[in-house]
């Protein structure tokens, strides 16, 4: 499936260039994680990630919320003991957009507008990379509720260190995107108006780059994060050994050394 402009409700989808921008749109309900919101989110970014126009995606929301993490209207209807099976539905339907973002052959960039609390903090925290409004706010609000920030508490323990994940888990504070990138959960702040131009331009830069060096980067740094450390430095020889055997490979290095031979007159 190609992506094409508009041809979802709750997910606006444009392609300018090589950048694909996906935008969260359910701004009466903050953008809520719905079951037909996150249907519409997952087919979108399989069909950027297959398309071979799209060099990168960005993911932003529409409104004065990024997003405000899952829809709790919807989810109090699945409560009792008859809605087992609805729940287990609906949060492996969150799980496995989790598991899609950062398993995605491009990159994606979170462009959070807004306040980005729970899950739908959860959701920038698994893009590869998060562009922030100053205006944007952070944080993981379910302990106050009663619950847990359970999934979303996978991403977190891989960005930021121990003591700085369970301030933030159990005290439910929300942070501004200053404090959000001193923690580490975000790349760069910029004033609310430049955000989505500067995501886009971010991600049309990166479009630019080879796909194969791009794919294989985000394959590789994943893996290695999940390995230890002799297995990783050993799986890492082998793609680059695998890589090396590539035309597109062998083209880059050749131009790179030609470029850097010394020249003499």
């Amino acid at each position: 499936m190609k992506p094409t402009e508009g041809d979802a409700h709750n997910v606006l989808i444009t392609q300018d260039g090589r950048v694909c921008t996906l935008t969260l749109n359910r701004p009466a309900a903050r953008n809520a994680l719905s079951r037909e919101l996150l249907d519409e989110l997952s087919a979108a970014l399989q069909a950027a990630a297959d398309d071979e126009t799209v060099g990168a995606i960005v993911l932003t929301g529409n409104g004065p919320a990024f997003c405000a993490g899952a829809d709790l209207k919807e989810g109090a209807r699945n409560l009792g003991d008859d809605a087992f099976q609805a729940s287990y539905d609906r949060t492996t339907q969150s799980m496995r957009v989790h598991q899609l973002l950062p398993r995605l052959s491009k990159p994606v960039i979170a462009a959070v507008n807004g306040y980005a609390v729970a899950g739908g903090c959860g959701l920038a925290m698994s893009c590869d990379l998060v562009y922030a409004a100053d205006t944007a706010k952070f944080g993981y609000p379910e302990v106050n509720r009663g619950l847990v920030a359970a999934m979303v508490m996978v991403s977190l323990s891989r960005l930021v260190g121990r003591r700085q994940a369970l301030d933030l888990l159990l005290s439910g504070r929300l942070v501004d995107a200053a404090e959000a990138a001193s923690l580490g959960l975000i790349n760069k702040v910029v004033p609310h108006a430049e955000l989505l131009p500067g995501a886009q331009a971010y991600a049309q830069e990166l479009a630019a780059k080879p796909a194969q060096a791009l794919r294989y980067t985000k394959d590789l740094y994943r893996q290695v994060q999940e390995l230890d450390y002799d297995r990783a430095i050993e799986y890492a020889r082998d793609l680059n050994l695998m890589l090396r055997q590539t035309g597109a490979v062998r083209e880059g290095v050749t131009q790179f050394a030609n470029l850097s031979a010394p020249t003499t007159g």
